[in-house]
């Protein structure tokens, strides 16, 4: 069995808890943008994983279609898992900067390891 799991990894515009269950609004993995640079003002990135409990060190990184780092790379942050082995929230993202279309990755590392990623596609908006 693998050290971490990854139960999903997806972009929304609002993510909450309610009655301990994660409640995740307007998944989407694509944008549309009228002029670039421009910047996506306002985004979660909301996760599950499964791992052994105790506390562990989440980080997250953002590249663009060239690999390189959008932003600085987030965390490390503390988190806590549970006797049960899951894991879940969000991470709130703003003003991410879109310098031009392309594929943008968000990648999620457990303790130091990546356990997976969720890419979104930034294109110009269409002709009409």
């Amino acid at each position: 069995m693998p050290k971490h799991t990854l139960g999903y990894l997806v972009l929304c515009d609002a993510h909450g808890k309610v009655g301990g269950k994660d409640c995740i609004y307007g998944v989407f993995n694509r944008i549309y943008v009228a002029r670039f640079p421009a910047r996506h003002e306002l985004c979660y990135l909301a996760f599950e994983l499964w791992t052994a409990p105790g506390t562990h060190q989440l980080s997250v990184k953002i590249t663009n279609t060239d690999e390189q780092d959008v932003v600085d790379p987030m965390g490390p942050i503390e988190m806590t898992v549970g006797e049960s082995g899951q894991g879940s929230g969000a991470i709130q993202l703003r003003h991410l900067p879109l310098e031009r279309p392309g594929i943008y990755s968000f990648v999620i590392l457990l303790d130091g390891d990546e356990i997976g990623a969720r890419d979104l596609f930034v294109e110009p908006v269409p002709n009409r």
